[in-house]
Parts: structure tokens; sequence; C-alpha cells
């Protein structure tokens, strides 16, 4: 059945669908679209058409009568060798659409399709196969229709003095968190590329999560891959679900300074939605996480300078720990939820007032995956419903080289006499001979997914990071060392009189 929309078609399509309804709702989708439809029920009668006419594209059903899909999709080809293949059925599995997606489909739906993301993949494949070799699709910079989905907010900024949006994973009220939170915002429904770029032990994951929740890709499956699974066989099984759900999805994958010359060669086909990935495109939005390490890689000639412009075009400084310190009581509070809707039994619901000043007063060089591993670890000494100060100090002890900062000042002298600021210095000297390297650091693996996988409570070794801050750096915005300077050279006058 031949339904072109006009006399010059934008391009000829073919339909092989045996339910009278979808060939019929496909047919007017493409055809008010501009394109030339044959649609056929039974797929012999389609290779007949499609041995007399050419066509720049077919939308295929699995389910058919005589032969499947993916039969017919072989025995089309043998006729049109170049044609472009795009699956909608209701009968895909996570088996077959992983098959499909490495045997250069183009598009991979499930039954219903959403009539606008359908057409929107048809249009970007038959532009991509008109003009082939051109530059890679990268999205679009701009945010998407609001056709594609209400936001949870108005379109009107929010407040400058309120966060932007109800936080459900990094929790926050501070200013340094209002700001960052207004940056997020203003990103939330670009399809483009998005970098979030931060210390180690950044909460990358739980940021990322946030994001998908007050953007346009709410709706659609969040996909984490890390670092070390980056390749095209475990990405592909990664992304799945997304050519199974209605809706786009948001993949996540930290730790992209790590990669190796492959893995980037991989990513770089990702973003463009080339080879394996091809059914992908559009299916997802990209949430690249990496520390600042991927700057000095890039400076060294080990991350390619190319793709590393392309994925920080559009990027977001995350604050350090530190930073967002009125905050830090609260998450300690949020990464017990993690605990309790995990189904761990015997979680704290809150913390004693003494235990969320002395949070506060620490200087979490290791950041929220160093407040993760103390609060986990310290879950072994907990008696009761609320976390303590004496767990949290006992569990600070069963970490390696952390130096925690007491609420209040010890009245003990050091050894050596000499004095000493009361928050954690930084070695010169490394245990290799090597970089300075910061006591008290956190692991350099980001925490996050042990807390929505469940993971039981652990002692947590740092690994010590690279030092990049100045040797003497205060516990807090409070401490000021101009004060303590001054109170300490009227102490010494006092004395010397």
């Amino acid at each position: 059945m031949s339904s072109p929309a006009n006399d010059q078609p934008r391009a000829h399509i073919l339909v092989v669908e045996d339910s009278s309804v979808f060939r019929e709702m496909q047919g007017l989708l493409l055809g008010q679209a501009g394109y030339g439809v044959s649609a056929h029920e039974n797929p012999c009668s389609a290779l007949e058409a499609a041995a007399k006419h050419h066509f720049d594209l077919v939308v295929i059903d699995y389910e058919l009568p005589e032969m499947n899909g993916q039969q017919f999709m072989h025995a089309l080809r043998k006729i049109q060798p170049e044609i472009a293949v795009v699956f909608v059925s209701g009968s895909l599995t996570l088996e077959l659409a992983i098959q499909l997606s490495s045997q250069g489909v183009a598009g991979i739906f499930n039954k219903p399709a959403n009539p606008k993301t359908l057409l929107e993949k048809i249009n970007e494949t038959l532009a991509r196969n008109a003009v082939r070799d051109t530059a890679a699709r990268t999205g679009s910079n701009h945010p998407l229709s609001r056709a594609s989905g209400d936001s949870p907010f108005t379109a009107r900024e929010p407040a400058a003095d309120q966060v932007a949006y109800t936080p459900r994973y990094l929790l926050g009220q501070s200013e340094a968190f209002r700001e960052f939170s207004h940056r997020l915002w203003k990103v939330r429904d670009f399809r483009a590329v998005l970098l979030l770029q931060g210390a180690v032990g950044s909460p990358f994951e739980l940021i990322a999560r946030d994001l998908a929740d007050i953007s346009v890709f709410r709706d659609g499956p969040i996909m984490l891959c890390a670092a070390e699974s980056f390749e095209p066989r475990s990405l592909i099984e990664t992304l799945a679900p997304c050519l199974l759900s209605h809706d786009a999805g948001t993949l996540i994958v930290p730790g992209v300074e790590r990669f190796t010359a492959a893995q980037q060669k991989t990513l770089e086909n990702l973003i463009s939605g080339r080879d394996v990935f091809l059914p992908f495109a559009r299916r997802f939005r990209v949430v690249l996480a990496a520390t600042e390490e991927l700057s000095e890689r890039v400076d060294q000639g080990t991350f390619n300078e190319t793709l590393f412009y392309k994925i920080s075009s559009l990027s977001l400084s995350v604050p350090a720990l530190r930073e967002l310190q009125g905050d830090i009581a609260a998450n300690a509070e949020r990464i017990l939820g993690f605990q309790r809707d995990a189904g761990h039994a015997n979680v704290p619901t809150s913390l004693t007032a003494d235990a969320a000043t002395w949070l506060e007063l620490q200087e979490w060089s290791g950041n929220y995956d160093q407040l993760a591993g103390v609060v986990l670890t310290a879950l072994q000494f907990v008696d009761g419903t609320e976390l303590t100060l004496p767990a949290l100090e006992e569990g600070c002890r069963q970490i390696a080289a952390f130096t925690p900062i007491s609420i209040t000042p010890s009245s003990a002298e050091p050894d050596d006499g000499e004095t000493r600021p009361p928050f954690p210095l930084v070695s010169g000297i490394s245990p290799d001979g090597g970089h300075p390297v910061s006591i008290g650091a956190a692991p350099a693996s980001n925490l996050a997914s042990s807390l929505f996988f469940g993971a039981a409570p652990k002692a947590v070794a740092p690994s010590p990071v690279i030092a990049v801050q100045s040797l003497f750096r205060p516990a807090s915005s409070a401490y000021r060392f101009d004060e303590r300077l001054a109170l300490t050279l009227v102490a010494a006058g006092s004395s010397a009189a």
C-alpha cells in the first residue's frame, strides 16, 4: 500500500507491520512528515516491493507472519544492502536488543513508540545517510522542546536566595550549594554531553541522579557505567534499558580521567552515535564525571585534546565538601537513609548534636567519599537510634591515616614542643618519595554506588592523593589565621613582660 505525502516525497520508507492499527499509525505519521510510505502486513510482499522500488529506510516489527523481523532484515539487505533499518516492536528483549544493535540497526524502539522520538530518529538517520561522513552528532546545546515533557519547574528562574530544586540525593541549603543548584538547574534539559569536574571523592553520581530527576529525562532509565567497564560490549548491555523505554534516559560515566586510549575512542563513538552505538542515538543524555587529573592528562598528551574539548564544552565544577560545611550533617543523615532504604536493620535515623558539630569541623580532604566511609564505618559501633560522637570517633580509629579534629582543643602539648594548628597537616614527603600527599584522604573510588546498592558498612582504608592545597588550610571558614596569629603575638608579649 503506497501513500506518499506529496508528489516529491523527502524519502521513501518501507513499513512492515502485521498489526493494522500500528501500520496505519506509522503510515500516517510518516506521510504527514512528507515521506513516501509503502506499508505491508506480510514480509514476503514487502520483499517483492523492495525488488522493484528503492527505499531509503525500513521500519520493521519483530513478530511477523512466515518469518521474524530479524530474518526479514537479512533478506531485505540482500536486495538493498544500504537500506537503514529501524525496529519498532513489542517483542523486544534485552538479549535481542543487544544482538540487533551489533548488526548495524539504526534504531530500536519498544512498542508503542513515542511518535516524536521515532520521527526524530528517522529524520536523523536519513540525514546521516544523505550526507555520510559529515561532522559527528553531539546533540544540541539548546534545551529540548517542552513538548518532550513538562519540567518539574516553571520556565521562570528560581529565586537566587533559594535552592533551585528539591534535592533527593545530595542535600544542601548553604550558599555554595544554592549557587551550584542554580548552575545545575540551567543545564537540566540540555541534550549535549555534560561534564562534571571536581576533586577526588566528589559525589558525581548523586549530582547526576538529582539532575536526571529535575530534567525532561526524568521518566527514562538511569544507567551507570564505571570506568572499569567502559567498553562496547558492557556499554551496550548498560544502555539496553533505554531501547526498551518509551522515554530518553541518562547515562552516568564517572572516572573519565582514567580512560585508556581505547576507551577514549569508545567515548568518541558513543557521543557521536557511531558504529554499534547508532541505535542508541538520541535515546539518552550523557553525564560524564572526572577529577582534576583529566586536565593534567590533556596537558601531558595522554588524553585526546579534541575529545576533551568536545566533552567539556558544557561543564560544571562541583564544590568540595568543605565548601558545603553547613550541609555536611544533613548529608551524613542522608547516607544513613540510603542504608535504611537498602534494607539494613538497626540503622540510626539521626545524629546527636555533638556528632553533627564534629562532622562539620572536619577537613574532609577526601570529600563525600571520605564522609561516607566514616559514617558507614561508625555504624559498627552504634547502639541506639542516633549516631553518636563516640561511634564516629571509634569509626575514625578504624580508618588509617584519618586525623580527626576535636570539638574542644586538646590541652596536651606536642612532644616536640612546637605549636601546631588545630587542623590536619599535609606531609611534604610521600611514602614513595614522590609528590606530597594529604593526610586523611579518601579512597579514589566513588562510594555513591555502594550506598544505592546497599553495601554492608565496613572499614574503608583511604589511599593518598596528590595534594594541591596550601600546607596549612583552616578546618573551616570560621578559622582565621590572621586572628589566631594576632592573639598568639599578644599572648607572647604578655609572657615576655
